[in-house]
């Protein structure tokens, strides 16, 4: 399989998911009056934080709509915008757009004496009933901090010149109110605006509208310089490049236009059409990571540095999309580790899934650090390795999954996304298409654990089987994404490596914990799993420079491959993966 193949693995989901409108407004205000309340338990920042993102989201979500409070939203992240960089008042006074509300659109900006909004006020916003919606990537997955892009804004900052700001939406209407609060902060004449691209993920196209377009005309009329904020860019560049060209049709000057993202791509690598020749055409800045860290974040332990300090054999290692790990710090007195689970509501969330596994008796009791950090005791012993499989193990992986199985229930997700991934992972690694239908049914829609390894457990000098890692992967921005918990019980089987017996044992057990039968259904979720897991293993592998990186995920690679062969064998789904 060539790397061109390996990219093009499917293995990220689109993650959204429809929830109550009305619950994110709650939620927003909720934040709003921690802000003008007494001072509680949070942190005042993190507090600030929660909602700015809030507010970004729910800003995108009504441009989307179209909504006509989607103004006075903008105007509501500004002034959360200006309070976490600590703007003064001018700052946060600043409209999104330079205009008043129009006739029947609630305001909700600060009156005299009064920083933000009330609480009260967004009951007029008109949301809509039910919204769809995505975790803000940059925010929940890789530890990207808004103040990032306020320091960046604050060093290129022109000496005289006007900024127009655009902000991509989802994540890049935060980041764009971020930075047009820094500029401003600095005296400088910054307003903002937000664009949807749409279109093929490596082909996104932004049209403008009748009113960006004056927005921008407006723009090049007094000089402004044109900066393009978001998270990225991701392996195409094509929404940094989609609004690039829509500037640059509606009159601005190439050399006027700046890209703000949170990396540095390689040009030559960017996979939307003429990337490399269509970004260098742009000027473009990083934001660099220097938020503030939890107080107790000592040695960096992430992109699989974690390794060193549990296997004494390399060759134990097990393999790692290490670019893709999240961060992790150990504390100074090596007793807990920190790590990055998420900000604003999915960071939440997740807390309160690691709460849950805690007080089940299945993991380590977390702390919440602030900033997206949680804290978990460093756990004493060495990861569990494949080949330890007994009928302890056997026991705890099946009550482990029964307890999700009652824990984390949602309500029943499309499969379209992973009947997708099924059918196109296996035609690149295959190089023919899967043979017959595939069903995914769903029994026990759960938010799975998604990580079922054996190095994923420890075993405390008790005996005691404790997991690790168990509240963020089942609902991030990679398949499967919330679905059946036969995902779960395929993942154990897969990478325990379990024989026929054991698997019988393993499902028996989880049977009479449950209630729940899988064995229908979990022969389809096998396949998925190992399909998954080897896009993942792919696309890492043509992704990372590290070549012993790279030897132990062709390795796993091959094992997913194997399985999925096997898996197609007539000889029956239980004792295809032993």
């Amino acid at each position: 399989m060539t790397a061109s193949s390996g990219y093009r693995m499917y293995v990220f989901r689109s993650g959204r998911r429809d929830v109550p409108g009305r619950r994110l407004v709650d939620e927003l205000a909720g934040d709003l009056r921690a802000i003008a309340g007494p001072g509680g338990a949070e942190r005042p920042r993190d507090v600030a934080l929660r909602a700015l993102i809030r507010a970004g989201e729910l800003e995108s979500i009504l441009a989307d709509a179209g909504a006509q409070s989607a103004p006075a939203l903008a105007r509501l992240t500004d002034d959360l915008a200006a309070v976490l960089i600590g703007g003064d008042d001018a700052g946060a006074l600043a409209s999104a757009d330079g205009e008043t509300p129009g006739h029947g659109q609630p305001d909700v900006r600060p009156q005299a004496g009064r920083r933000l909004a009330t609480p009260e006020a967004l009951a007029a916003v008109d949301v809509p009933e039910a919204v769809s919606t995505s975790p803000p990537e940059g925010f929940s997955f890789y530890a990207l901090h808004p103040l990032d892009f306020a320091r960046l804004a604050e060093r290129l900052a022109p000496p005289r010149a006007p900024v127009r700001v655009v902000g991509v939406r989802s994540v890049g209407t935060t980041l764009s109110a971020v930075t047009a609060a820094a500029l401003r902060r600095r005296g400088i004449r910054a307003v903002r605006a937000t664009v949807r691209p749409t279109g093929h993920p490596y082909d996104r196209r932004v049209e403008l509208d009748a009113r960006q377009l004056r927005w921008v005309q407006d723009g090049i009329a007094e000089g402004a310089r044109f900066w393009v904020a978001d998270e990225g860019p991701g392996l195409s560049g094509s929404s940094f490049l989609a609004v690039g060209d829509a500037l640059v049709r509606a009159g601005v000057p190439r050399a006027s236009v700046v890209f703000l993202g949170s990396r540095a791509p390689d040009p030559d690598a960017l996979l939307a059409p003429d990337g490399a020749c269509r970004w260098r055409s742009f000027r473009s800045e990083r934001a660099e990571g220097a938020a503030p860290l939890p107080e107790d974040a000592g040695e960096p332990i992430g992109a699989g540095a974690w390794r060193r300090r549990c296997y004494e054999d390399e060759a134990r290692w097990p393999p790692s999309w290490t670019s893709m790990e999240r961060l992790k710090y150990l504390s100074p007195d090596e007793r807990r580790v920190l790590k990055f689970e998420g900000m604003g509501r999915y960071g939440a969330e997740c807390l309160e899934r690691a709460h849950g596994v805690f007080r089940a008796g299945f993991g380590p009791e977390p702390w919440d650090e602030g900033q997206g950090f949680l804290s978990y005791p460093w756990l004493p012993g060495r990861p569990l390795q494949a080949d330890e499989l007994s009928a302890v193990e056997l026991d705890r992986l099946a009550d482990y999954c029964a307890f999700r199985a009652s824990a984390f229930p949602v309500p029943s997700p499309a499969v379209d996304e992973l009947i997708a991934m099924v059918r196109t992972n296996f035609s690149l690694e295959m190089r023919r298409e899967l043979p017959g239908e595939l069903h995914l049914e769903l029994a026990r829609p759960v938010i799975a654990d998604g990580r079922m390894d054996p190095h994923e457990w420890r075993r405390f000098p008790s005996g005691e089987l404790v997991k690790v890692d168990a509240c963020g992967h089942g609902d991030d921005h990679f398949l499967p994404g919330p679905t059946d918990i036969a995902w779960d019980l395929a993942g154990a089987i897969v990478e325990w490596r379990m024989p026929r017996g054991a698997q019988r044992a393993f499902l028996e057990r989880y049977r009479r914990r449950s209630g729940d039968d899988p064995e229908r259904r979990l022969p389809a979720y096998l396949l998925a799993y190992a399909l998954l897991r080897l896009g993942h293993a792919a696309m890492a592998e043509a992704s990372l420079a590290d070549e012993g990186e790279a030897l132990r995920l062709s390795a796993a690679r091959h094992r997913y491959r194997a399985a999925v062969i096997d898996g197609l064998r007539p000889a029956g789904a239980l004792g295809a993966f032993g």
